[in-house]
């Protein structure tokens, strides 16, 4: 009876304890605890409070190591980065980030609460500190400091305490995408010319076939063939020209003005395409430098941007310490804007911190970077607190949260966490980009800024042949108009001779004193007279020499008749 009260009463504080526990993450703030917020560096506060009564606990075997913190608030300074962001003050509702969500699994696993005890810090060295020294100060302060602080040795002696790592710090390079895979791409013959200037090219081919057919339509005479009546061939020949074959045969002055405008848009335009053809094979054929490692990034003596000060830069001075050529950023993003710039070669950076820029817009725009070589360095990072077993007993809060980052990680939460991570803060994919290494940053498309000028120049020329036509029509019209004969010449003659009659009777001509006028006018009717009688001699003698023609056709057709009579009668008589 007094067993089964005894299990009832634990199970009614278990329950108790749950609700609670739950109340205390509902009514949780969202903003930094102002009782534990400090300056970095300020040693005359510790906020890290004792846990050895807990710990006395587990070593008493009361309590498991996985529930060993549980109730506990624990005091956490947290680090302001891109896994943890602060929206007015307050941690975001909708995603406050991969280090609040893993303090938040830490938490419900363990049973204890941070939310109402936490602190921000910029953790960015002053004064001339390092990123060890930062780490130090921390831990001493802080039960926690949750942010990726690197694992190495040096800090491991400084009394630096590290739980299971949740962040990959292992240390590689990232340069510009370099592979000499080719990839068949059957578009890639247009690359030379951006898409509008492929446009224009073939508006201008139309264009100029129906200009040169229009052409032809103005004046039969424009080219040796008859072209009036097939604008879709004109269009053709137009488009001959770009391939440098000129088929045109222009025989007027506009005609040939428009050829030779044609011929030279062609010229260029031809011209521009073979050259940035060449310049795209140049450059995408060209060797590529190959470089495996971190070492022969140094005997190749190539500039290395790297994070100033983090555990990445110390380790590669200590292997390095007589490299120069090395280019050192305070911020994180400027090594791979660096990288992207030119001003480096490549980036000193790590596993985790890669996965997160490598989606990011600003510091890989185009995905032209990759991770290149092979790890220089293999490092675990992650949480850290300091190692104390004895005063305040810190160490137990390490072990708790090694055996729950452990199961985590075997169960793949972990991995989940960063997925989602990094799907929500990506800015571009690269997963199914297919930039070509070093492609469409060394060369570039023509495009109608710098073929424009071509156009322009054959339209204009195209517009001038036309006018040119136009005013040669007009002008061949009315001369023909006004030199014409009419098929009568007694009307042509009456109609001349009333034209003079009616000049003279207005006395348009003794008005004004031109005599000279009046007596040209006279003669050039007397020779028109003369001309019209001549034309009817003519015709009267052509007829005439036809008619003779007929009647020697006649006799000749006679005299053969009577020469074969005549040999008919020979073969009789000779019988």
């Amino acid at each position: 009876m007094m067993r089964r009260v005894g299990r009832q009463y634990r199970s009614w504080t278990l329950v108790l304890f749950g609700l609670v526990f739950r109340l205390a993450q509902i009514g949780a703030q969202e903003q930094p605890s102002a009782l534990y917020q400090t300056e970095n560096f300020n040693t005359e506060v510790i906020f890290r409070q004792s846990v050895c009564d807990l710990h006395d606990q587990y070593d008493a075997g009361n309590t498991s190591l996985e529930n060993a913190l549980e109730g506990l608030e624990l005091r956490v300074v947290v680090g302001t980065n891109q896994y943890f962001q602060l929206t007015n003050g307050t941690i975001d509702k909708n995603y406050p980030g991969l280090t609040v969500r893993i303090l938040d699994e830490l938490a419900g696993r363990a049973k204890f609460t941070w939310r109402n005890s936490f602190a921000v810090s910029t953790f960015v060295p002053e004064d001339n500190k390092t990123w060890t020294e930062l780490l130090k100060w921390t831990t001493d302060t802080y039960d926690v400091s949750a942010t990726w602080w690197a694992q190495s040795v040096d800090r491991l002696a400084l009394g630096v305490s590290y739980p299971e790592g949740w962040y990959d710090a292992s240390i590689i390079m990232v340069s510009k995408k370099n592979s000499d895979i080719s990839k068949f791409d059957p578009w890639s013959w247009l690359d030379p010319f951006a898409s509008g200037v492929w446009i224009m090219i073939g508006v201008t081919i139309v264009f100029s076939g129906l200009v040169y057919w229009f052409l032809e339509r103005i004046d039969h005479k424009s080219d040796k063939r008859s072209l009036h009546n097939s604008p879709l061939e004109s269009i053709f020949l137009a488009g001959i020209v770009f391939t440098s074959h000129f088929l045109f045969h222009p025989r007027t002055h506009a005609a040939r003005l428009f050829s030779l405008s044609l011929a030279f848009w062609a010229l260029l335009t031809g011209a521009a395409y073979t050259a940035n053809l060449a310049s795209f094979l140049v450059v995408q054929n060209s060797p590529k430098i190959s470089i495996s490692s971190v070492d022969a990034a140094v005997k190749m003596n190539v500039k290395i941007c790297i994070y100033e000060s983090t555990q990445s830069d110390e380790a590669f001075t200590k292997a390095y310490p007589l490299y120069t050529n090395i280019i050192r950023k305070p911020v994180e993003e400027e090594i791979f804007l660096g990288v992207a710039s030119g001003e480096c070669t490549v980036a000193l950076t790590t596993v985790s911190s890669w996965r997160f820029w490598e989606r990011n817009v600003d510091a890989n725009d185009n995905c032209h970077m990759d991770w290149i070589g092979r790890i220089f360095m293999f490092v675990s990072a992650g949480f850290a607190t300091t190692s104390d077993s004895g005063t305040l007993c810190t160490s137990l809060i390490r072990d708790v949260l090694n055996f729950h980052f452990g199961k985590m990680k075997e169960e793949g939460v972990l991995e989940l966490l960063w997925e989602d991570h990094l799907k929500r803060t990506a800015t571009i994919d690269c997963q199914y980009d297919t930039l070509s290494a070093g492609g469409e940053d060394s060369t570039s498309q023509l495009d109608l800024s710098n073929m424009g000028g071509i156009f322009i120049f054959h339209f204009a020329l195209s517009i001038l042949a036309l006018i040119v036509a136009l005013i040669r029509k007009v002008y061949d019209e009315r001369k023909k108009r006004d030199v014409t004969l009419d098929d009568d010449p007694s009307k042509m003659d009456g109609r001349f001779s009333n034209e003079v009659v009616e000049r003279e009777d207005s006395n348009e001509w003794s008005e004004d004193g031109s005599v000279e006028e009046a007596e040209d006018a006279h003669t050039y009717a007397a020779m028109k007279q003369d001309l019209c009688r001549l034309t009817s001699q003519q015709k009267k003698q052509t007829n005439t020499v036809e008619e003779m023609n007929k009647n020697i056709s006649t006799v000749v057709q006679m005299l053969n008749e009577r020469k074969q009579t005549r040999s008919s009668d020979a073969v009789f008589f000779d019988e």
